[in-house]
């Protein structure tokens, strides 16, 4: 059997391995595997991780804000304690979750009934979370992407290039996040959240949609995410204009007032710079990763810089789109982080 298998088993207590673990489709940022043993079929996640005292700090929050989603009986697979393992397999040193395996086919977002339970879901979310510290953090201005800019090896000539056209974006971009911030400071909701609610992060299983991928939750405003997801959520396909039913649906499922002003699409342009960075400092070796994650940041850096030119360019328009639902989601019992 695989040497792999045997050392998640035996760490997690699963049981024996009936079968190698076999490899599974998923995100850019993590290799999963699906695990069947004598005690049943797990989802096994090794994580791309840094050793930091920001990423584990970041990473103990993920994990307490996904525990507290399961024990309210948030729809989602069941993670399997401890929430991070390092393992030592064929001499290397790999950093592992698991959870239960849930089988089933990716999402139909077009489905009124899916919508209106992306809305919902998120609502059950936010109201899960008890006071939170503020969701802000200054973002990198223009001046500090030239500087990393300018200190790259010559070997990036070409994606330096590429991201220079876009320094006149991230200079319109902040200043928009940064005005949006200080308009809707009094209708911000600061809360411990999911923060990646999107189509590829959803499973349709026999018991109904579950949402799936917890690693990076954290604080986020409650409106820009309900916002930023919805419109996320409502695009028939990637790069596609959102559909304005959907986008509506599944604000209304949210089932909260949102303000239908330019400012409610702050959080998404302020994801989109912070996402942003951090592949640029992969992309030009900032930070330790092998070179196929290396050439997969700048495919990825290349897609949200062309985001967040399109958002500039759209917020306008969806604007128009937002619409006036009911009153808040009622508080339930906290979550402490």
């Amino acid at each position: 059997m695989n040497e792999l298998g045997f050392a998640i088993a035996k760490a997690f207590g699963l049981g024996t391995p009936t079968a190698p673990p076999a490899s599974v489709d998923g995100g850019g940022s993590h290799l999963m595997w699906r695990l069947r043993t004598t005690t049943g079929e797990w989802a096994v996640k090794q994580l791309n991780r840094s050793r930091e005292q920001w990423w584990i700090d970041d990473f103990e929050t993920a994990a307490a804000v996904e525990e507290s989603a399961w024990s309210h009986g948030i729809p989602m697979p069941r993670p399997v304690p401890p929430a991070l393992m390092d393992l030592t397999v064929a001499g290397r040193r790999i950093s592992v979750q698991v959870h239960e395996w849930r089988a089933g086919e990716p999402v139909d977002t077009t489905d009124p009934a899916v919508q209106t339970w992306i809305g919902s879901t998120m609502a059950a979310v936010h109201a899960l979370s008890g006071p939170a510290p503020p969701a802000d953090t200054a973002l990198h201005d223009a001046a500090e992407w030239r500087a990393w800019l300018d200190d790259a090896p010559p070997s990036e000539a070409d994606l330096v290039l590429r991201v220079r056209e876009r320094l006149p974006d991230i200079a319109r971009a902040k200043d928009f996040a940064d005005r949006s911030a200080a308009e809707l400071a009094r209708s911000l909701t600061p809360v411990f959240t999911h923060r990646d609610v999107r189509p590829d992060n959803m499973l349709m299983t026999a018991a109904g949609p579950v949402l799936l991928d917890w690693d990076g939750a954290g604080v986020e405003h409650a409106e820009w995410e309900a916002v930023r997801s919805a419109l996320e959520c409502s695009r028939p396909a990637a790069g596609r204009e959102p559909d304005r039913a959907a986008f509506r649906r599944i604000l209304a499922g949210y089932g909260r007032e949102l303000p239908p002003v330019p400012a409610a699409f702050g959080g998404l342009v302020r994801g989109q710079l912070r996402s942003g960075a951090w592949l640029l400092w992969r992309a030009l070796g900032h930070r330790p990763v092998t070179p196929a994650e290396r050439e997969l940041s700048r495919i990825h850096l290349r897609d949200t810089l062309t985001a967040v030119h399109t958002a500039l360019a759209r917020i306008p328009e969806w604007t128009t789109g937002l619409p006036r639902a009911g009153s808040p989601p009622s508080a339930r019992p906290g979550l402490s982080c």
